[in-house]
């Protein structure tokens, strides 16, 4: 049973308000709760990032200060690469995704070399936590993946420190 309050109704129940949601929150706040799994590693994990072009969906920094842009696309269906462009069944985006992590990957750098003095690598990804990715590489230095490769992917990413973490004091960046 709904209340009511100020003529609109509330769902009474967690289930009712993500069947409300839109379908690409349900998504972010799918990869969300895996990402959450992290933290006990010592990653550091923003979600809903507001930027001036919209908002970063999730920032990943691991202890060896490898940052990880995770952009999540509420797709259903099949994703694949027709060697020009993004496909999801077949079809060109509606919107173009790689242009999207682009744009957010300039911005990062740039505010990061304002405040650091230093424009960090940044490892991108594009995840679809409802389709199926058909696509086996990185496209553009972009790493297109469903959410079951994820955490693997971001777990076993080359160590950015590796060989340097004696020189290094400090914030590195």
């Amino acid at each position: 049973m709904a209340l009511k309050d100020n003529g609109r109704s509330k769902p009474d129940s967690d289930a009712q308000k993500r069947a409300a949601e839109p379908r690409w929150a349900a998504a972010e706040r799918e990869v969300c709760r895996l990402l959450s799994k992290l933290i006990p590693e010592w990653c550091l994990v923003l979600n809903d990032v507001p930027f001036p072009y919209g908002n970063l969906d999730h920032l990943v920094i691991r202890p060896d200060l490898t940052t990880f842009l995770v952009e999540t696309k509420s797709h259903h269906g099949t994703v694949t690469w027709n060697g020009k462009q993004l496909l999801i069944n077949k079809r060109p985006f509606l919107s173009n995704p790689i242009g999207q992590i682009n744009r957010s990957i300039r911005w990062m750098r740039h505010m990061i070399g304002r405040l650091f003095g230093r424009k960090p690598w940044i490892v991108s990804i594009l995840v679809f936590p409802n389709a199926t990715v058909d696509i086996k590489h990185s496209i553009r230095r972009i790493n297109i993946m469903g959410a079951e490769d994820l955490l693997p992917f971001i777990r076993n990413y080359p160590d950015n420190l590796k060989g340097r973490r004696e020189s290094v004091q400090g914030f590195y960046l």
